[in-house]
């Protein structure tokens, strides 16, 4: 089971400033060439806690450099190159004409499969969304690019050899964006009875065996796809429905244990940890599976297996999930109630489960849990 420290993330902006040649309407040096600039905003640092509260959740952390390259790609007439920042802010790209693009990126990798040439892997959303789950949110992939330069009105002369060249200098903005939300999940226990409308619990066994992220996509521009836990029928087959690709697998316990939490409360504080590619016509649908179900009234049967299905978060069927968002829902109670034979969660009545959402700030959001 993979299970995470709560952190927040903040991504600097890049500035860049770039020059070109004779073929624009201003005179560029005797040379006849262009100078590109690009200065690089000097990344946050913070030492990282072990848990995250909504006191101090909005300090910023900022994504880090896992080989401590910050990679910045230019496109041009001539002179495109793809250079390397491992200290400073700096990197100039020289004997440049006709500058059309500038992309920057970290812990991220060009791919070039001839359909997606020189594209990044993460950064544009083309990877599948299961390599992302053993990152840690300060080694996330960050990708930006820009096409739009403009003149600064400013000159560089640079003298090399004996020799001055002028260069007209051009400006860009790029800031660099991350293509996937992460949910986290800690704190589900089963409600202690009496509560409300159960005086005495309706289960003699009940085992908690996993929890999952249903109707999600594989890749950013994937369509939604339904997944069961565990998978129904045989692949290839009509009616197959595949096991989730975010999971996790819970070594099954009652669920009925006084005092029992998932995962169980360590410190630092832990989590299950869910990177997915959010998606404005359809919010993942979180689920906890249980596996085994009796129950404590002879003459009734319960369905096997059971399943706790999210009806809405914040009161909305329909939730917008952001990229670049954290969302933690850290109190999963559950009732009997909540606790229910259709996977799908046909049966729609709620109770809330408190939220927290960073961009990376915080605030306070609730779900709604599915009933019966």
């Amino acid at each position: 089971m993979k299970m995470n420290k709560f952190f927040m993330l903040g991504l600097a902006g890049l500035a860049f400033a770039a020059c070109s040649n004779e073929e624009d309407a201003i005179n560029n040096g005797p040379q006849g060439t262009g100078a590109v600039t690009v200065r690089v905003m000097s990344p946050m640092t913070k030492t990282l806690g072990d848990a995250t509260t909504e006191a101090d959740g909005k300090d910023v952390i900022a994504v880090v450099p896992q080989d401590g390259k910050i990679y910045v790609r230019l496109t041009a007439a001539t002179g495109s190159d793809t250079k390397e920042i491992t200290s400073g802010n700096e990197v100039k790209f020289y004997g440049v004409s006709g500058p059309s693009k500038v992309e920057a990126w970290v812990n991220d990798t060009p791919i070039a499969d001839g359909e997606n040439v020189g594209k990044l892997s993460k950064g544009q959303g083309i990877a599948d969304i299961t390599t992302f789950q053993e990152l840690e949110p300060e080694a996330i992939a960050a990708y930006g690019s820009t096409e739009t330069i403009t003149l600064s009105g400013s000159t560089e002369t640079v003298t090399e050899g004996g020799t001055s060249t002028t260069y007209e200098m051009y400006e860009a903005k790029v800031t660099m964006e991350i293509p996937v939300a992460r949910l986290e999940v800690s704190g589900i226990k089963h409600a202690t009875h009496p509560v409300d409308d159960e005086a005495t619990c309706k289960y003699a066994i009940l085992t908690i065996d996993g929890i999952y992220l249903d109707k999600v996509k594989s890749t950013a521009t994937g369509a939604i796809v339904d997944y069961h836990m565990p998978a129904v029928g045989t692949e290839g087959e009509d009616g197959y429905i595949p096991a989730p690709i975010l999971s996790d697998v819970i070594p099954s316990a009652s669920f009925l244990t006084p005092g029992a939490v998932w995962p169980a409360v360590e410190s630092p504080a832990q989590s299950y940890n869910y990177y997915f590619y959010p998606d404005a016509t359809q919010m993942p649908i979180l689920k906890i599976y249980f596996a085994n179900a009796t129950s404590a009234d002879p003459n009734n049967t319960f369905s096997e297996p059971r399943y706790a299905v999210i009806q809405s978060y914040n009161g909305e069927k329909n939730f917008a999930f952001q990229a670049g968002t954290i969302y933690r829902i850290t109190d999963v109670t559950l009732k009997d109630a909540n606790i229910i034979g259709d996977e799908e969660g046909n049966t729609l009545y709620g109770v809330d489960v408190t939220v927290e959402e960073a961009k990376w700030d915080v605030e306070t959001l609730t779900g709604e849990w599915v009933e019966e």
